[in-house]
């Protein structure tokens, strides 16, 4: 079956210029004008861009008596919509950890990685990687930067063990993330029946992905085919994106946004530093304004140009100028801060930097560090062991982290439902025998709380009382995040601190490469940034790296 094939509308915006909050929402509703909005696709890559992509939708007011569970057949990633495609009968499921043993009883050899997570597993990862280029696993093979980061695997192994792996799935009616998109794009399934396609983020997409797409659009009204995103932040090359094809469509836009939303005028001056030796290869400067105050974020003149700061940061490991005013500013204000960098090191320098200066971090879409009920524990317990009252939720709190230094029973035969929400005092809880009598000479809560059942141990106790002593205060928010360039794309922090470390065991990517990323970096931030310096001899964005 031979597809016609729809020129998309490319609708290009730098960071921040509301390409997803404000030119989808609004192109949505110009289209609900003649189609109904199950004829109406919008995908993106991720969970959380299609969740708020989602509700943004469901505030209109022509979806006021439409639900999110309707909306969802319609709106979510491109891997969801090709999973539930209505042309195909008897869906897989999708694999998981029960699969992957099940495979290393038939043959250890899927083991000799010992990755348990089978999206990081090299040998899946490297069936992903051929697949996204669109190779075979013998041009891959041959293609790829680095054989040694599939190791222990050869390609002669990993063949071997993909007739298996396959043979696995059909008898088990088992599918992973790159079936999805293959089955989908089979010629024996047919292209949906929409009116619209919207793609969000669409630089991200691989080879199978952006052949997906354009089945997608098979069917679709009067040109109603639109890809939007940034060229200039095409990061997952590694994946199979392909920067060329997209940089090409960014050079003739159908639109192009250019008003900013989110970064200052300091972030967006060294943005546009950062990445003009791309503008200038693809001949496609773009016009991007910085950002104006608006009256959420309760500084400046409503309407006037964020300004901002750039600092230079020679190390986070000894103090300097620039560092003292990072950490004046985390103390003192509730903006939100991101580390960000390239991948290790950098992620145990900067971890261990935020445990020093006993400030609370979280990783990028992960649990804080050390929970604020966790340190709420130690911080309080001294008044507590003191005389004063506690109301049964914090009382309950304790339990979580206290020993048989001070329980004189197992934990589990105490059922707190029955207890009247009032104040207890510590005499209370003795007199009832719920805590032994010498609890009241542990006035430190590290001395009784139980170092093993916390990741992070002793090492984490100390974390928490560094964090106590820096004056920790329950009802504030957390402020500091962490993660890789990949993981941050799409998000925004008033403040971002980039890490130009680079590895020294794995080949450095490409100039341009390099380039995109750390113009993603700074792009998430809205104030200032601090640019830290490298610890290797290998820099982010240096030709010479």
């Amino acid at each position: 079956m031979t597809l016609k094939k729809i020129e998309p509308r490319f609708i290009a915006g730098p960071p921040g210029t509301g390409k997803t909050h404000v030119y989808i929402t609004g192109l949505y509703e110009e289209l609900l004008s003649k189609y109904s909005y199950k004829k109406i696709l919008i995908l993106s890559h991720t969970n959380v861009a299609a969740e708020q992509i989602l509700d943004a939708i469901i505030k209109l007011p022509q979806m006021k008596d439409v639900t999110k569970k309707e909306l969802r057949e319609t709106i979510g990633t491109i891997h969801h919509y090709c999973k539930n495609r209505p042309s195909l009968k008897g869906k897989p499921t999708k694999t998981k950890l029960e699969d992957h043993k099940n495979l290393i009883a038939a043959d250890r050899r899927f083991g000799l990685d010992g990755n348990l997570d089978i999206e990081k597993h090299n040998l899946y990862r490297f069936r992903s990687d051929a697949k996204g280029r669109g190779m075979t696993y013998d041009e891959y093979w041959r293609n790829c930067d680095d054989q040694n980061e599939y190791k222990p695997y050869n390609v002669q192994i990993m063949k071997e063990l993909y007739e298996i792996y396959k043979t696995y799935k059909d008898l088990n009616n088992k599918e992973d993330f790159t079936d999805m998109i293959e089955r989908f794009i089979d010629p024996d399934v047919k292209a949906p029946d929409v009116d619209a396609v919207i793609i969000d983020e669409c630089q991200d997409s691989n080879v199978p992905q952006t052949a997906a797409i354009e089945k997608m659009a098979t069917n679709v009204k009067d040109g109603h085919f639109y890809l939007i995103g940034d060229a200039d932040q095409t990061l997952f090359e590694y994946a199979g994106s392909n920067p060329d094809y997209f940089h090409k469509l960014a050079s003739n836009p159908y639109h192009e946004l250019a008003d900013g939303l989110r970064c200052s005028e300091a972030i967006n001056t060294k943005c546009k530093t950062v990445i003009m030796p791309v503008w200038d290869k693809w001949g496609s400067h773009r016009i991007w304004t910085p950002a104006k105050y608006r009256e959420e974020h309760g500084l400046g003149h409503v309407g006037e140009t964020i300004k901002g700061m750039g600092y230079k940061l020679p190390y986070l490991e000894r103090g300097s100028t620039h560092l003292d005013i990072l950490l004046n500013k985390i103390k003192n204000t509730n903006q939100t801060f991101l580390f960000t960098y390239r991948g290790t090191p950098s992620d145990t320098r900067v971890t261990k930097f935020l445990s020093k200066q006993g400030l609370e971090y979280a990783m990028v879409d992960c649990s804080p560090h050390a929970s604020k009920k966790e340190i709420n524990c130690h911080y309080v317990w001294p008044d507590f062991v003191n005389g004063k009252p506690m109301y049964l939720k914090q009382i309950k709190s304790f339990w979580d982290y206290m020993g048989s230094k001070v329980i004189p029973k197992g934990k589990g035969e105490y059922d707190f439902k029955d207890w009247i929400d009032k104040e207890y005092t510590i005499d209370e809880l003795i007199n009832l025998k719920l805590l032994k009598p010498d609890c009241k000479q542990y006035t430190d809560f590290d001395l009784i709380s139980v170092p093993h059942r916390v990741t992070g141990g002793a090492e984490k106790l100390h974390y928490i009382k560094r964090v106590i002593a820096n004056g920790f205060n329950n009802e504030k928010p957390n402020q500091i995040f962490y993660g890789n360039i990949h993981q941050v794309k799409g998000l925004t922090f008033d403040n971002v601190i980039v890490d130009h470390t680079m590895s020294m065991k794995r080949a450095p990517e490409d100039f341009h490469t390099q380039l995109r990323l750390e113009y993603t970096a700074y792009s998430r931030g809205v104030f200032d940034y601090w640019e830290l310096a490298s610890t290797t001899k290998r820099k982010l964005g240096v030709r010479s790296a």
